[in-house]
C-alpha cells in the first residue's frame, strides 16, 4: 500500500527509498533560498556571479534528480543566462522566478 506523505511539489511515497533524500534536499533548499534572496538584494549581483552560478547548477541537478522538475528547469535557465552573461534584467527575472518556485515548493 502506497501513502502520500507530502504535497509540496513531488509525490513522496511512504515506502520510497528516496523519500529521506528528497526531504534532505528540501531542507537544503531552505538554506539555498536564503542565499538566493541575499544575492537578489545586492545592487549588481548578476551576470558572471560565480556563487550564483554554483547555486543554480546545484539546484538544477539535485531538483531534477529528486523530481522537482520546475525548480530544475528554472535553475538551469538561470545558470545558462549567467554563463552567457545575459543582460541583468533577464538574469534578475530568472532569479526571481527561481526564488518564487522554491517558495511555492516549500510552502
Amino acid at each position: 500500500m502506497l501513502a502520500c506523505i507530502s504535497r509540496n511539489g513531488a509525490s513522496l511515497i511512504a515506502n520510497d527509498p528516496f523519500a529521506p533524500l528528497r526531504q534532505r534536499f528540501l531542507a537544503r533548499c531552505t538554506d539555498q533560498l536564503a542565499e538566493l534572496k541575499a544575492i537578489a538584494l545586492q545592487a549588481a549581483p548578476l551576470p558572471g556571479n560565480d556563487l550564483l552560478i554554483r547555486l543554480a547548477h546545484s539546484l538544477a541537478g539535485a531538483a531534477g534528480t529528486f523530481g522537482f522538475a520546475e525548480i530544475s528547469a528554472r535553475a538551469s535557465a538561470l545558470e545558462t543566462l549567467l554563463i552567457e552573461q545575459a543582460d541583468g534584467a533577464s538574469v534578475r527575472a530568472a532569479l526571481d522566478g527561481l526564488i518564487a518556485e522554491i517558495e511555492r515548493t516549500l510552502a
